[in-house]
Order: C-alpha cells, then structure tokens, then sequence
C-alpha cells in the first residue's frame, strides 16, 4: 500500500474564562510536514488578533492508502 497526502488542519482551542468553555476553530488546508516554528508562528499569529488567549494547538495530517 501506498501512503498518499490527503489534506490538513489546524485547530486551535481558546480559552474563554468568562464562560468557562473551550472554544476550538479550524483552519484547513495545511500542509504537509509542519515544523514546530510554522505552528508556533502561526499560533502566535492567531493568538494576536484574538481576545481570547490560545489553550493549545493541534495538528491533524490527513492521509489515504491506495493499494
């Protein structure tokens, strides 16, 4: 079988203190082999244009197998 690159996402989980709730968003279409310094700069990025503060990030790497 062979391992093919289907797609990819970033969530991103906030922290809403006020509410006591987590919020999650999603941004699609990442791509393949993030490094730790592109999810870092991009969560940095997120975290400065939102009031909430970022709880935490998650990388989801999408692949399929064709046999």
């Amino acid at each position: 079988m062979i391992k093919e690159w289907n797609g990819g996402k970033v969530l991103v989980y906030f922290e809403d203190m006020e509410n006591e709730r987590v919020i999650r968003r999603s941004y699609s279409d990442a791509v393949e082999n993030l490094n730790e310094d592109q999810i870092a700069g991009f969560t940095a990025a997120i975290d400065s244009l939102t009031a909430l503060p970022v709880a935490h990030t998650v990388v989801v790497e999408e692949y399929k197998y064709i046999p």
